[in-house]
């Protein structure tokens, strides 16, 4: 009776003590210890890469995920560790969740340098740079939500440029993270991004653009400004400059509005220049600034006005 009782006693302890958190354990005679076949991988890491690939090949994202993430646990100094790390962020874009998608790409690239899914990578990074890029932003009473945190692509863009600065995307990265900048007002950033552009990748298909770009953020950060314009000047020289040397390309037409637009600014600020000293009765003054309206910007509507004042101011 003892020895029943025993027995009776040992099955229901074993019943009790074996876990049940998830699924079914078994035991493992190799291991002495009790195993759940969920958590646990394959007998290698490449049959596990495989059973995670069928799962995302079935489009079973998160399930391919608990699966990849087992040769990363298991296996993280094997071959398949990276392809693994890679695949996580395919099922990532698979839940249309981009930016994690993004932040699992950027694990390859930071723990596998040597993979050589880098290239392909960037592609993807940069794709998921572009939907940022032309994603309207939510706004709250007129505020942009990139008031408050960093533009996600700004951060991707950013990451190819470092990571694969030689990449067929990264002179790509580098001119839509000046527009960024620039719709965001943050011109002198802008300005500093085209300009590496410019200087990084000279032979790009980029390049021409980059160029209009840095005249034209230079303009707008001289908007408002009137007494202190050299950003003005700068945009001046810069699209006289790219006129010179890109007269025939399509953005040729927008430089020139742009040229001729700061050059009447320009000559605005000569001629209330020369009005505030005609005011101030310092008539050779204001006949200095006359002049230079009248010779210098012969083409602009206040060319003429200036050429009447300095008749009748020497009358």
């Amino acid at each position: 009776m003892k020895k029943i009782g025993f027995i009776v006693f040992s099955l229901f302890f074993v019943a009790f003590s074996i876990p049940t958190a998830q699924a079914f354990w078994i035991w493992s005679p190799k291991t002495q210890e009790w195993k759940n076949p969920e958590l646990s991988p394959l007998a290698t890491p490449k049959l596990q890469l495989q059973k995670a690939k069928k799962e995302l090949g079935s489009e079973d994202y998160k399930s391919a995920i608990k699966e990849f993430r087992k040769v990363l646990i298991h296996y993280p100094d094997a071959q398949e560790a990276a392809e693994a790390q890679y695949y996580i962020g395919r099922c990532w874009e698979g839940l249309d969740n981009p930016y994690q998608a993004f932040l699992e790409y950027q694990k390859v690239i930071d723990t596998y340098p040597n993979s050589q899914r880098i290239q392909e990578i960037a592609e993807r990074m940069y794709h998921l740079g572009e939907y940022f890029f032309d994603r309207e932003p939510s706004k709250w009473f007129g505020l942009s939500m990139y008031d408050f945190i960093e533009h996600p692509a700004i951060e991707i863009f950013k990451k190819i440029i470092e990571d694969a600065p030689y990449s067929d995307f990264a002179p790509s990265a580098q001119y839509k993270l000046g527009i960024i900048y620039a719709k965001l007002e943050r011109f002198n950033e802008a300005k500093d991004t085209f300009q590496e552009l410019l200087d990084n990748y000279p032979e790009s298909e980029w390049a021409e653009a980059a160029k209009y770009q840095l005249a034209l953020t230079s303009a707008q950060s001289s908007s408002g400004v009137d007494y202190d314009d050299a950003a003005r000047k700068d945009a001046l020289a810069q699209f006289q400059d790219f006129l010179k040397t890109h007269p025939e390309t399509q953005l040729a037409a927008g430089a020139e509005s742009q040229f001729n637009e700061l050059r009447t600014e320009e000559a605005k600020k000569h001629f209330s220049t020369a009005q505030f000293y005609e005011k101030q009765k310092k008539i050779e003054s204001a006949i200095i600034y006359y002049e230079i309206v009248a010779n210098k910007f012969a083409d602009t509507e206040y060319a003429q006005r200036a050429r009447e004042r300095l008749e009748k101011i020497k009358k």
